[in-house]
């Protein structure tokens, strides 16, 4: 008897499952937004690549400074935007799994 109202209140899951999962798919949701606006702010402010067509042409030498980009702003807006993006898609697959275990929403 026990059991059969446990499986009909919560639709077969935990208590902690149906607590959590609405505010953890919030926060989900949260940072995907922040980093979606650090990701076009990220782009937005990145120069444009140039001269990487025609040093493919000419065969000219990349320089001290193009090889080294990872210690200039350039390199950091590039590794932020990398970051951001990988953030985003971990937080997306993460916000489906929650979802999949547990679809309810908050007050369900």
């Amino acid at each position: 008897m026990m059991m059969n109202n446990f499986l009909l209140n919560n639709g077969g899951v935990a208590n902690w499952i149906s607590d959590s999962f609405p505010i953890i798919r919030g926060v989900l949701l949260g940072i995907v937004a922040l980093a979606c606006i650090v990701l076009i702010a990220a782009v937005l402010v990145s120069p444009p690549q140039t001269g990487v067509g025609r040093n493919a042409i000419t065969g000219a030498s990349e320089s001290y400074y193009t090889k080294n980009k990872g210690a200039n702003n350039q390199g950091r807006v590039r590794l932020l935007i990398i970051v951001s993006a990988i953030t985003i898609a971990v937080c997306a697959i993460l916000f489906g799994v929650t979802y999949s275990i547990y679809p309810a929403g908050p007050g369900a």
